[in-house]
């Protein structure tokens, strides 16, 4: 390894571990409001294309007739959410051969590893962490999950769109402006591969003055008797921070679409330093 690549390593260590510690002061120092809890979300997004592959992480873009239309380099970022302070503080690539949720798992561990498992209260996600190995390795780590239940889960989603949708809500209230009505149970059975004895799922529907309709199913381990269906609803709903206060921000005003120098630890140097400018 030469020097200059052991000094970029040297310097995204540093950089992570002072991010950590940033996140805990400001923990202490009760920078966080946590009615709900401090929350982890995780999630991928693609940055950085090119014509050639330059890199080890370069991922092929095959067009509509399969063929390759160039290259892009995928991330997934960690970001605390919930609080009313978004701060991403954390991104881990991923190459050919690899995976979102593979990556993901990295992240979350290395995360817990820097803050401990204590600070956080659950972890978000959307539908495509929603497998069972990544599941596993939060509720390994000790936090509890709350995933996004979508059409890669069919039996699941139709048991929960069969009971809820012939049911009244069994809460309703007003979030802002809209109106919330919520289903929720944690009778559901579990999939093959899931080692959870039953699985919870609220089911929100969201209605705008405007008179627009928003619905979303979401899965998680946490008990009724522990986290309330209205408490349940703002954690789901606080994935929504690392799409507008995590990823837009990073490459509409800290340029995470650009990377200066094609070379991994510059994507990492990158990802690394836009919330913290």
């Amino acid at each position: 390894m030469t020097r200059l690549a052991t000094s970029r390593n040297v310097w995204i260590r540093f950089t992570r571990t002072a991010l950590a510690q940033v996140l805990r002061r400001a923990k202490r120092n009760k920078a966080f409001e946590t009615s709900g809890g401090i929350g982890l979300a995780v999630d991928g997004t693609t940055v950085g294309w090119c014509t050639n592959s330059g890199c080890s992480l370069c991922r092929p873009h095959r067009n509509t007739e399969d063929e390759i239309a160039g290259y892009q380099h995928h991330v997934v970022l960690a970001s605390v959410v919930g609080t009313g302070l978004s701060l991403p503080f954390d991104v881990e690539p991923y190459g050919p051969g690899d995976s979102e949720y593979a990556a993901g798992q990295r992240l979350l561990r290395r995360a817990i590893d820097h803050l401990g498992v204590r600070f956080a209260a659950y972890v978000v996600v959307d539908g495509g962490f929603a497998t069972a190995p990544f599941l596993h390795t939060v509720g390994d780590l000790g936090l509890p999950i709350v995933a996004r239940l979508k059409a890669n889960l069919p039996e699941l989603l139709a048991a929960a769109e069969k009971r809820f949708r012939s049911q009244p809500p069994q809460l309703s209230f007003a979030h802002g402006s809209d109106r919330v009505e919520l289903w929720d149970a944690e009778d559901f059975d579990p999939w093959e591969k899931l080692r959870w004895k039953t699985v919870r799922v609220l089911f929100y529907r969201q209605q705008k003055p405007d008179g627009e309709i928003i619905e979303a199913f979401w899965l998680t381990d946490s008990p009724i008797a522990e986290v309330s269906s209205r408490v349940l609803y703002h954690r789901a709903k606080s994935r929504w921070e690392i799409e507008n206060q995590g990823f837009n921000d990073a490459k509409n005003r800290h340029d995470l679409e650009h990377i200066c120098h094609h070379h991994p630890n510059s994507l990492l140097i990158t990802g690394c330093s836009p919330a913290w400018r």
